[in-house]
Parts: structure tokens; C-alpha cells; sequence
């Protein structure tokens, strides 16, 4: 059993490899928001995205559905994967404390329920899909279950030497 919250403990060598698969994410994360941040503010056209049929990023990324809170959803994907981003940090990584890993779980398991309901809106409300926002879902699903593959140990769960 790991010994949560003790400062200069360095974390599990099991989850060190999911630690940097977690800062590559939002990394990826970061440069898709950024673009996506620049295009909602600029009105750029949107690199790759027909705009025709069902792929319409501007159908998307100006629907009334763009923005939650009266915030661009963009900007809200932008700021989740540059705390991401910080809090998968190899430095931060590396700290054992319990509350960066449940930090880490909460925020990513906040950041999946919130993509499933943009999915949802684009399918079901907007009815375009903006290949952009995909890239983003995709990266977020995948920051999710590299996650899960070191939430245990970074807990202070009893992890089986069969799990890894």
C-alpha cells in the first residue's frame, strides 16, 4: 500500500509511463483548443472541415450549443487541458500526494460527462459534426482511460501485481 500525501514521495514506477501518456494528451489538447479558441474569436474558416453535409465545423462552433455558462466551449477546453496539462506535468507527476490525483480524476471524469453532452448536441440538437471538436473528444476519452491506469496507485489503493 502507498503511503498518500507524503511530500518528496515519488509516485509509483508502475504509472510513470501513464504520467507522461497524460502530459502528451493534454498537450495534444492544448494545440486543438488553441486553434479552436483562435478560429471561435477570429471567425477563421476552420482548417479541414467541409462544411458541407454533416461535417460542418461552423455549424458547430457557432451554434447556440458553442457556448456553455455564456462561455465558448473552446475557452472551456482550453483552460481543462492547460490544468491537465500542469497537473499531468512530469514534475507534478512525480508528487504523491493524494489530492493532485484525485484533482486529476475529478477534473478528467468532469471533462468525459461534458463531452458526451457536446457529442450528444452535435448528433442529436445541431445535427453537424465538426471534425475538430472530435479531435478534442477523442484526445479527452483517451486522457480518461490513461488515467485509469494509475488512479489506484496514486490513491493508495492496494493495486495486485496482476493489475499492471
Amino acid at each position: 500500500m502507498l503511503e498518500p500525501d507524503v511530500a518528496g514521495v515519488e509516485a509509483p514506477p508502475a504509472t510513470r509511463g501513464v504520467g507522461l501518456s497524460a502530459f502528451a494528451l493534454s498537450l495534444i489538447g492544448v494545440v486543438l483548443s488553441t486553434y479552436m479558441t483562435i478560429a471561435h474569436f477570429t471567425e477563421a474558416t476552420i482548417l479541414a472541415c467541409s462544411g458541407r453535409g454533416e461535417l460542418s465545423c461552423t455549424a458547430v462552433t457557432t451554434s447556440p450549443e458553442s457556448r456553455a455558462f455564456g462561455i465558448p466551449v473552446a475557452l472551456l477546453g482550453l483552460g481543462f487541458f492547460v490544468v491537465m496539462s500542469i497537473l499531468s506535468s512530469p514534475r507534478v507527476w512525480r508528487r504523491s500526494a493524494r489530492w493532485l490525483a484525485l484533482s486529476r480524476t475529478v477534473l478528467a471524469g468532469t471533462g468525459l460527462l461534458f463531452i458526451l453532452w457536446l457529442i450528444a448536441a452535435e448528433v442529436l440538437i445541431i445535427g453537424h459534426v465538426c471534425l475538430w471538436c472530435t479531435g478534442v473528444h477523442v484526445v479527452t476519452i483517451a486522457l480518461v482511460l490513461v488515467l485509469t491506469r494509475a488512479t489506484r496507485a496514486q490513491l493508495g489503493l492496494r493495486v495486485d501485481e496482476s493489475d499492471d
